[in-house]
């Protein structure tokens, strides 16, 4: 009988790892009606002569949507960036478990009024709260020939790391060489929009609008399904070896 358990003692070890290897648990966050209420912005940024506006927008979603729309005067090298954190999008990497990656997506529509014909970028930017610091990260979407639009597109990155978000200071629209802790403090989760202008003679607008935002947070922690596959394996085994005992 002894010899029995031996041999049934490895696959039944092989049957428990796998039973017990942790399945993700991702934890989701959807915003399809941006009610600024529950939104926190960083400082925003413009250069001299430019404005930068920001609200819901019931044309721009299904039901509402987020609008951007920045202005700029004659000059070059014009900037005018903003972040917005959602309060309700808090994950806390202690209770919740160290993040592996975080997939993004949204809906957006860009017009770039840029009164010459050229290709103006466009680019999702999912954004990151942490400890009053802001990261964000660069999914590109397809480009615009101004002026113009490039009506809606899902814009989308999965398996996004600690190191594709990069700190960004919203008060000098510049990028500073910090990444969030995927397994550190709070964090809260959002969007930025940063607009860049060419050398012109006129004034002209640039406009983003988004809806629905999504992201996914993929964690290590243990589906519910796993833990009772582990301490059904463990129970068996025990069981097992009492009867052989008997």
């Amino acid at each position: 009988m002894r010899a029995s358990l031996r041999s049934l003692a490895g696959p039944l070890t092989g049957a428990l790892v796998l039973m017990s290897a942790p399945a993700f648990a991702n934890v989701t966050f959807t915003d399809g009606t941006f009610n600024l209420a529950n939104y926190t912005s960083s400082p925003v940024f413009t250069s001299p002569g430019t404005t930068l506006t920001f609200d819901q927008c019931a044309s721009c979603g299904d039901p509402l949507g987020l609008q951007f729309i920045a202005t700029f005067s004659p000059g070059a090298g014009e900037t005018a960036a903003v972040g917005l954190a959602n309060t309700t999008f808090s994950y806390d990497p202690a209770t919740q478990g160290a993040i592996l990656s975080i997939n993004a997506s949204i809906n957006k529509n860009l017009y770039d009024g840029y009164p010459f014909p050229t290709v103006a970028g466009n680019t999702f930017r999912p954004l990151i709260e942490q400890d009053g610091n802001f990261y964000i990260a660069g999914i590109p979407g397809p480009g615009v020939t101004t002026p113009g639009s490039t009506g809606y597109n899902t814009i989308s990155g999965a398996g996004l790391v600690a190191s594709d978000f990069l700190e960004y200071d919203f008060t000098t629209a510049s990028f500073v060489a910090a990444i969030p802790n995927f397994a550190g403090d709070p964090m809260l989760l959002g969007l930025a929009q940063i607009f860049g202008s060419g050398t012109t003679g006129v004034s002209y607008t640039s406009e983003a609008d988004y809806d629905p935002l999504r992201l996914t947070i993929v964690n290590a922690v243990p589906e519910p399904a796993s833990i009772f596959l582990l301490g059904a394996g463990i129970a068996g085994l025990v069981g097992l070896r009492r009867r052989t005992r008997a």
